[in-house]
């Protein structure tokens, strides 16, 4: 696993039940997007699926909806999120409250579309629980730390960046080094990007070279082309109080 800046917006494990579920599900898995991270990404989907299944829901006309407030959901502490399934008969209700599905059924059977938000404080929890899952010699950022403003994070810590691909120094001896960055996301068509107003290294502004190398690793965030079915997401805001986000899967 790989833990990066997507960390600010993916396993949002980006963010957000991503596309339909993880919120805070596009922020640790590394880009570029292949078998595997779509694999992770599906198998988040589900976890996420069945718990959200056992919170009470009822349905609205042909939609079965549940309404999440101040809920667990994998861990991570949801503020708010409105799930509505499409398509899901009576029959299917039953089996899925059941807890007896997989990815593909969940898929034959439910149109999925999330509304959901996460305070900062719940968003930095996370981070630095997913950073303290990383062994120490494989962790490329330490002690990181979020301040959230309208349109933008600032960001804080350390960083090895002998890790980090593409470092044209990655053959001297090199320790974590402090940073601090202001960040936003932006999205290209299907792509989520990472965007880096100003920053710092060493307390040295940083160049032009290490900030098109530490991009060039990062970007994208997220692709949902890379999904073998349908899935988006269609809103994105970031405030001082954290994160919201609107999506769908399938």
């Amino acid at each position: 696993m790989r833990l990066s800046f997507s960390a600010i917006y993916k396993y949002s494990r980006m963010i957000i039940l991503v596309g339909g579920f993880s919120l805070a599900g596009a922020v640790v898995m590394a880009l570029p997007m292949g078998e595997r991270q779509v694999a992770h990404f599906e198998k988040e989907a589900l976890s996420c699926a069945k718990e959200v299944f056992q919170a009470h829901g009822s349905f609205h006309g042909e939609n079965y909806i549940v309404e999440l407030a101040n809920h667990m959901i994998r861990g991570i502490q949801i503020r708010q999120a409105t799930i509505s399934f499409s398509n899901l008969n009576v029959a299917g209700l039953r089996q899925f409250t059941a807890g007896d599905f997989d990815f593909d059924q969940l898929k034959q059977n439910a149109s999925i579309e999330v509304e959901a938000s996460i305070d900062a404080n719940a968003f930095q929890t996370l981070i630095s629980r997913e950073i303290a899952r990383v062994s120490a010699g494989r962790r490329i950022f330490n002690n990181v730390q979020f301040v959230f403003a309208p349109g933008q994070v600032s960001v804080s810590g350390e960083i090895d960046l002998k890790k980090v691909p593409g470092n044209p120094f990655v053959f001297m001896p090199q320790q974590m080094s402090p940073f601090a960055a202001t960040v936003s996301v932006k999205t290209e068509g299907s792509q989520i990007l990472l965007e880096i107003y100003d920053g710092e290294m060493n307390n040295q502004p940083l160049t032009p070279e290490l900030q098109k190398m530490l991009l060039d690793w990062l970007n994208p965030l997220w692709d949902f082309s890379a999904l073998p079915y349908d899935a988006a997401l269609s809103y994105l805001e970031i405030n001082q109080g954290g994160i919201k986000a609107r999506g769908r899967l399938f």
